[in-house]
């Protein structure tokens, strides 16, 4: 069995090198590229999300700290934000909405909450502040793909299926 730091090698590993085991989703649902703001503390879900983002063809900044994620807010306009519940050092991602929310640039963006826990007390908090969304993890890639275009209200259509209605 693998220990934590290998697992997390391991991953990072497949993430630079795409031909290694990792599978991709193809899920465009328009051309219309979007740009997507996360943030999250732990690294190999930031790497989850952005890997899983891009090759979807979209563009991604993530940010490991509230700090670091209102500096990207301040410079960048975004489609989307993908935060996570919990951060460290007793900060959240409501935090982060509820500055956001105190300044012109993307106070009005769409969020989805990531989270291991499942509180009502929190979902409500969340919701107040505009979250769209609350996934729990552990979450697919190809669940949060969906999960992304639900929220803006994208139709979401798989290579695969996009394959199969060409060549029907």
């Amino acid at each position: 069995m693998k220990s934590g730091l290998n697992r997390l090698k391991s991953f990072e590993n497949r993430a630079r090198n795409p031909i290694l085991n990792f599978k991709y989703y193809k899920c465009r649902a328009s051309n219309r590229m979007l740009n997507i703001l996360i943030l999250d503390d732990a690294r190999v879900i930031r790497a989850l999300l952005k890997l899983t983002l891009e090759s979807d063809g979209h563009t991604v900044d993530s940010a490991a700290s509230l700090s670091e994620a209102l500096l990207f807010s301040e410079q960048n306009q975004y489609d989307l934000i993908i935060a996570d519940y919990m951060l460290e050092e007793g900060e959240t991602g409501l935090d982060f909405l509820r500055q956001l929310n105190e300044s012109d640039q993307n106070s009005k963006t769409p969020a989805i909450m990531l989270s291991a826990e499942d509180g009502i007390d929190s979902k409500a908090q969340a919701k107040a502040l505009g979250v769209k969304a609350w996934i729990k993890k552990p979450f697919t890639p190809l669940g949060m793909l969906k999960l992304v275009y639900a929220v803006l209200g994208m139709k979401f259509i798989s290579e695969k299926e996009k394959i199969s209605m060409h060549h029907s």
